[in-house]
């Protein structure tokens, strides 16, 4: 859950993946201290050319700029041997040489700097300093060179020379820790499952922690500031339950382990893989993380596993896992609970569309940050679960797991999941998608009941500008609690309609069950 907290230097757009050559493997060595914020980096990267074109390699890199923040590289070397590049604000240019197709080459690249952003070095709350990765959207490429795009997914490996009072965490299996001296160690990490760059992180902070059993023995450990352990390892325990409620309904965990770490972050929560990074603020030792936790639990998934392919497709991520954050919910809770969440998301989305207008898969916002809107996540979630309803339980799960195992640890679009779930289903689900996805807004309704001497009638009418198609359930109340729900197909501006009912009506009210994103109105 990225709330935003800082701004983004504006404008500033990350490279898509290059078709003439694919980045298999990140190998990153960083190097920092305690006296200066200055890091010393290499970063190899493992290259297999597509292509027998000699074009430069262009990769995501900030430069040294006047404020004396940015990374400066020293050398580049292709196999061994030392080749030409330049560097401007953004990028970082290499000429290599020619590649045989197919081939795989291993670039490294030696640079140091202080970063201006993604590597945030500073001071958490206790006053202690810490340095933690904080890439997403596209700020890894301020201290580290790479395509820094969802799109381009690879493995990595860090390997981090630190002072040794530092716990070091990082993505995927810890494979050494190395005492240099008697002030320095190298931890190591290596994840074996591709990833995009926005959840390649490491993290130092003096961590207390709390190991969680796990069934299949997989690694499963809470990292709190050691000031803060009774509270934090209070709120992080709930990590249990999402954690195998996932397991049980979309397919085993995805990655090595599972960190759950306190953090100096831009966002409430970062969901790096296997190694999520929750802002230091929201541990208070009062049980408030679950939601929270189960949201960056649920993008292990969806958004670290089944990656969006574009930014366009973001809502693949969060509206993902703000949904399975409601399902959460509803399974430990029962449907009250998660009808009061999605009444709450509900009316996010209906304040949000009175100041902005963009459909769900967003080809307007040109800024990734501009996404993190109740759009992405909450309109997101609502789509999710009006598709639930209208194609049936069995029907929803099959097709979500039928779409995690076509794109886990690949890239999926809007379109890819519109296909996928259309396979589940005789149902034609054409207009769904075209309405909840490619159009704004949602059902404006207004509502009246008419009474006459024998016959009674519900006037209902859509007051948007375009028009939705959709089964709206509404529930006929009378006295002495008598009741009776009637469900009515709604595709033209103005229905009226017919109230078979053996009691007279006092009232109605609409959606009972919560299954409709609409808004009321007079």
């Amino acid at each position: 859950m990225k709330l935003l907290l800082l701004m983004l230097f504006p404008g500033l757009l990350s490279a898509q993946k290059n078709n003439s050559f694919d980045i298999l493997n990140y190998d990153i060595s960083i190097q920092v201290n305690d006296s200066t914020d200055l890091i010393f980096g290499s970063n190899t990267l493992s290259i297999k050319f597509l292509t027998l074109s000699v074009d430069p390699i262009s990769l995501d890199f900030i430069k040294k700029d006047s404020t004396e923040k940015g990374m400066v590289v020293s050398q580049v070397i292709q196999d061994g041997k030392q080749v030409n590049f330049q560097q401007d604000t953004y990028h970082l240019i290499i000429d290599i040489e020619r590649p045989l197709y197919g081939a795989i080459s291993a670039i490294k690249i030696d640079y140091a700097g202080v970063p201006q952003d993604g590597l945030i070095i500073s001071n958490n709350k206790f006053g202690d300093r810490t340095f933690f990765g904080d890439n997403w959207p596209n700020r890894a490429s301020h201290w580290f060179p790479c395509i820094d795009h969802p799109s381009e997914k690879a493995t990595v490996s860090f390997t981090i020379a630190h002072p040794n009072h530092y716990t070091c965490v990082s993505n995927g299996e810890k494979k050494s820790e190395t005492r240099l001296n008697s002030k320095e160690v190298v931890t190591a990490y290596s994840s074996k499952f591709e990833l995009p760059t926005k959840v390649m992180v490491f993290g130092l902070a003096a961590f207390s922690t709390d190991t969680l059993s796990h069934p299949e023995n997989m690694e499963h450990i809470n990292f709190v500031f050691s000031q803060n352990d009774i509270s934090g390892f209070k709120d992080m325990s709930a990590a249990a339950d999402p954690l195998q409620f996932f397991e049980t309904y979309i397919a085993p965990y995805p990655f090595e382990k599972l960190y759950n770490v306190q953090s100096t972050t831009r966002y409430g929560g970062m969901e790096n893989a296997g190694c999520i990074f929750y802002d230091e603020n929201a541990v208070t030792g009062e049980g408030s993380m679950e939601n929270l936790i189960a949201h960056e639990i649920a993008h292990q998934w969806f958004g670290n596993s089944a990656s969006e392919a574009d930014w366009p497709h973001l809502w693949l991520s969060e509206g993902f896992a703000t949904y399975f954050t409601n399902l959460h919910i509803e399974h430990k809770y029962g449907r009250g609970k998660m009808n009061e969440q999605l009444i709450k998301d509900r009316n996010r989305v209906i304040r949000f569309h009175k100041m902005v207008q963009l459909p769900l898969k967003d080809t307007v916002s040109t800024n990734p940050l501009n996404m993190l809107n109740p759009n992405a996540y909450q309109r997101g979630a609502w789509t999710l679960h009006m598709l639930r309803n209208k194609i049936g339980e069995d029907t929803f799960w099959k097709g979500v797991r039928a779409y995690y195992q076509a794109f886990k640890y690949k890239n999926a679009t809007t379109s890819d999941l519109m296909r996928i779930m259309q396979d589940q289903t005789d149902l034609d689900l054409s207009q769904f998608f075209h309405q909840w996805i490619e159009k704004t807004g949602h059902p404006l309704l207004s509502s009246k009941l008419y009474q006459g001497a024998e016959k009674q009638f519900l006037a209902i009418e859509q007051k948007q500008d375009q028009l939705f198609n959709f089964p709206l359930e509404v529930e006929l109340k009378g006295k002495h609690g008598k009741s009776k729900n009637m469900l009515a197909n709604i595709s033209k501006k103005q229905h009226v309609i017919e109230i078979t009912a053996d009691f007279h009506i006092e009232s109605f009210l609409l959606d009972p069950k919560t299954k409709l994103l609409f808004e009321k109105t007079n």
